[in-house]
């Protein structure tokens, strides 16, 4: 499993505008799948710092918040992309739909949504000695 790169959130620049929403989205669905379901891997490995910077920009968070942001845990990082992303889906969407609504909801609630998933994933999914990923030098 790999991590979400800035090459991806760069591929932004290279869509046309009617495929934006529908990358954003998948963007806050990827930030929320790998923060809920592998928070542990997400806190210790997730991005150097360019990506960060790439993944910032690239969400177009404003110059000021960018370097506080970029030294926050990337847990935390994580969440204000995935929040950030679905914000922007829901935005550039021509049309208001049903499934967006649900967007809407994620992205007010994206960290609950996090550990709800957090708990799913530690109750059904992990097991004693479950490893998803091996360990450095490995």
């Amino acid at each position: 499993m790999g991590t979400i790169r800035g090459d991806v959130a760069d591929a932004l620049d290279a869509v046309p505008d009617e495929s934006r929403p529908g990358i954003y989205r998948r963007l806050g669905d990827v930030a929320l799948f790998l923060s809920g379901v592998f928070p542990d891997y997400v806190a210790g490995r997730a991005f150097g710092p360019v990506n960060a910077a790439r993944l910032l920009r690239a969400a177009q968070v404003p110059m000021g918040e960018r370097e506080r942001l970029a030294a926050t845990p990337d847990l935390e990082l994580l969440e204000h992309l995935g929040t950030r992303w679905y914000r922007s889906a829901l935005a550039l969407a021509p049309v208001r739909t049903s499934r967006l609504s649900v967007v809407a909801e994620v992205a007010d609630r994206f960290r609950q949504g996090r550990r709800v998933l957090n708990h799913v994933a530690d109750r059904y999914l992990m097991g004693p000695g479950t490893s998803w990923f091996p360990a450095p030098g490995q």
